[in-house]
């Protein structure tokens, strides 16, 4: 995948982030404009989703690659990264019982059979979507985004959990989606930007609308070519001081 589309997954991240924090959070939950909610929910579902795909095709190599040993990798990647920050986040906490639950190495994950596998990633997502909401959760790591991409992980290969080693994916029509649906995760940030100038009225509120500027800027991670430079975007006014 090149950088452009990797530049452009990233903001999108950046924005659930911001969001789902717990500094912004309350400025938005249950506040008009309501749809800025249900939108974030959708956002944060077809995130996952994308990014899932992404995974699947960046393994894919030589043009094609075996769709159940590629989803099993993405699974195992997302699973071990989410864990990681659980267990980090737990330490922190002092809470030893649940990080007793999340502390993996990638190699023990790596050894789980294929159902194994998706109940253990399960329980490390649940046991995620818990978390997000604790103090400096999100900085360890435990955000909304990861969960929806485990999320979709585990739906991925749930999918092809059963079907014959001979079914393959192919890297270029993966690829095709994933440029398809990145446009379609644009748009709907796009409108959201329209949403966000409308919390306004506090100070709380004018804090949010800098901090999503600030996440909606695509900033070139290089290495590959179709990056941009750092671009913020046209449709969020300065709020009034």
């Amino acid at each position: 995948m090149n950088s452009r589309l990797q530049n452009q997954l990233n903001m999108i991240g950046a924005c659930l982030t911001v969001a789902q924090s717990n500094d912004y959070q309350p400025v938005w939950d249950g506040q008009p404009p309501a749809d800025f909610g249900t939108d974030l929910a959708t956002l944060q579902t077809d995130y996952g989703a994308v990014t899932a795909k992404a995974a699947l095709a960046e393994a894919a190599t030589g043009g094609a690659a075996d769709a159940k040993a590629v989803a099993e990798t993405a699974l195992e990647n997302a699973a071990f990264i989410l864990t990681r920050a659980l267990a980090n986040h737990f330490k922190k906490t002092g809470d030893l019982d649940s990080r007793g639950k999340v502390d993996f190495k990638k190699s023990e994950i790596q050894k789980l059979r294929m159902q194994e596998l998706v109940t253990q990633a399960t329980a490390i997502r649940d046991l995620a979507q818990t978390t997000v909401s604790e103090p400096d959760a999100a900085k360890r790591g435990v955000t909304a985004a990861r969960v929806s991409t485990l999320t979709a992980a585990i739906g991925n290969f749930s999918k092809v959990m059963s079907t014959p080693r001979g079914q393959i994916v192919n890297r270029g029509a993966l690829l095709r989606e994933v440029e398809t649906d990145v446009a379609a995760l644009l748009d709907q940030v796009s409108s959201m930007d329209d949403l966000v100038v409308q919390f306004d009225s506090t100070d709380a509120g004018q804090r949010f609308i800098q901090a999503w500027k600030r996440a909606r800027i695509i900033v070139d991670s290089g290495g590959g070519q179709g990056g941009n430079d750092a671009t913020p975007p046209s449709t969020l006014p300065t709020p009034p001081t």
